[in-house]
């Protein structure tokens, strides 16, 4: 099962991509714990990549995760694929994978979409809901990003 949603950003594609990499920490998102780099490459074709550990921790919940972001300048892209790594004993079956894009589609809009997919189907019901939660929190925040890099210019 797979569920997408997209949104439009009325913020430079630039932009967005500076409030999304200052997206964390904030308070919307109090379970993100950590996030630390841990590969950075400049690949033959001009793009730039990224490997990102990310550590959740809601009371006893917990999972660690993979994220490989591709920046991809001359187009005006990122690309995000999140793995599980590990979770924690109470959730021994937690999977999925998570896609995220960010794409210019003028100088003054840029499109978001995010798929979940390969995910365990007892967490479905609760997946949808969080999903839909999480999504648009997300945008508030890198939104709010977007909003503090315009004043600062």
């Amino acid at each position: 099962m797979q569920i997408q949603s997209e949104y439009t950003f009325n913020f430079d594609w630039e932009t967005v991509v500076k409030g999304f990499w200052r997206k964390y920490p904030c308070k919307e998102f109090d379970f993100i714990k950590f996030n630390q780099v841990v590969d950075m490459m400049l690949n033959d074709n001009n793009t730039m990549s990224i490997k990102r550990i990310v550590y959740a921790r809601k009371f006893m919940v917990w999972c660690l995760t993979l994220e490989e972001i591709t920046f991809d300048i001359e187009n005006r892209s990122m690309q995000m694929q999140t793995k599980l790594l590990k979770a924690c004993k109470y959730y021994p079956n937690l999977s999925g994978d998570e896609s995220i894009i960010y794409k210019a589609i003028d100088d003054q809009k840029t499109h978001y979409s995010k798929l979940l997919s390969n995910f365990h189907q007892t967490f479905v019901t609760k997946l949808l809901s969080q999903f839909n939660s999480s999504f648009k929190k997300g945008i508030e925040v890198v939104e709010a990003r977007c909003r503090e890099l315009q004043n600062k210019q």
